[in-house]
């Protein structure tokens, strides 16, 4: 794992190179960056995950630039990563859902905007594309080649009914059929995979972006977004070489957790026990 977490290290540190060698050797053309954007899935700043994860603050965090006034304009998590890949706010995307009719993958297709988003715009600036994990609430096996996502020279997408399933992941690489990894580690997949994507990348003359999007910390569900888990525990499932490394840790218990007196904002849909303490 060293080894591995090392050559992620050293891919992030490669990005101001081309900047480097273009300055020091007055190069004629411009060089670009090469991009790795790497996405956690309902992984809270503010709850203080970073706390627990020094190498992330050591080489990335005290050494890069936090956006402290940039604001997720819709915490939800298609319409949110939608937002992301357009550029634009859900009320621009009309995906404001995770499944449809309103939202997932089959929404993003009608609207258009397979033909035109991130992938597809770095493709036409000369940028080589890849992506590994979670893409789009509701792209699953009976629907990824209906179409493809658009833009990727690479791809090892997670797809429903398993994409939330930590230890039977099914991947569904290029334009190869869907396929089950039981008994093997969600996060473990994704990192391999992204760091063979990595090495094809850096194998390249063009520059290249790279997105990673585990699951973690997301919630346990076999059936996507709406579906259960066995015997009703959802909880996050760490690998197990990591499940004994903070048995006392909780949730920070801020003034707004479980509070018990009832908000009088309701939400159509929503169960009545939303805000009440257990």
């Amino acid at each position: 794992m060293i080894s591995s977490y090392l050559r992620w290290l050293v891919a992030l540190v490669a990005l101001t190179e081309p900047f480097v060698a273009a300055s020091r050797h007055n190069a004629e053309k411009e060089a670009r960056p090469n991009i790795v954007m790497i996405m956690t899935d309902d992984q809270d700043l503010k709850l203080g995950s970073l706390d627990f994860m020094p190498l992330l603050r050591k080489h990335i965090t005290e050494q890069g630039t936090t956006y402290r006034k940039h604001y997720c304009t819709v915490a939800i998590c298609c319409p949110s990563r939608v937002n992301l890949l357009t550029g634009q706010a859900a009320h621009n995307t009309n995906v404001t859902h995770v499944y449809a009719p309103y939202g997932g993958y089959d929404k993003f297709i009608t609207q258009g905007y397979n033909k035109n988003y991130l992938p597809v715009w770095l493709q036409e600036g000369g940028y080589d594309t890849y992506y590994v994990g979670k893409f789009l609430n509701g792209h699953s096996v009976d629907n990824w080649n209906d179409p493809l996502p658009a833009g990727w020279n690479g791809t090892e997408f997670l797809v429903d009914p398993n994409t939330y399933n930590y230890m039977n992941a099914t991947f569904q690489r290029n334009q190869e059929p869907p396929r089950d990894f039981p008994g093997q580690y969600c996060g473990d997949l994704v990192e391999e995979r992204a760091l063979g994507f990595l090495d094809d990348a850096a194998a390249e003359s063009r520059p290249f972006f790279l997105g990673v999007a585990p699951i973690g910390p997301h919630a346990f569900s076999i059936g996507g977004e709406t579906g259960g888990a066995p015997g009703g525990d959802n909880s996050p499932i760490p690998a197990k070489r990591h499940e004994h490394l903070f048995p006392s840790i909780t949730v920070p218990r801020g003034y707004n957790f479980n509070p018990d007196v009832p908000r009088k904002a309701e939400f159509s849909g929503l169960g009545q026990d939303i805000g009440k303490a257990e």
